[in-house]
């Protein structure tokens, strides 16, 4: 997060976890990530299109 922010100055920083992940989705909760949305049939995994949970994490001021 370090790099993303303060060498490459980008604002934010999205990540997304299958709906059904917990352990991925508390990683992405205790690291500050805040959900903001779910994509339906985002990615195909394993033959079957997934649900994702979209995270995003906003450059502190």
């Amino acid at each position: 997060m370090r790099i993303a922010f303060d060498e490459l100055g980008l604002h934010r920083i999205q990540a997304e976890c299958i709906e059904h992940n917990l352990g991925s989705r508390r990683v992405l909760e205790r690291v500050g990530f805040q959900q903001f949305g779910m994509a339906p049939k985002y990615l195909k995994i394993a033959g079957e299109w997934q649900d994702m949970l979209m995270f995003q994490l906003i450059r502190p001021d």
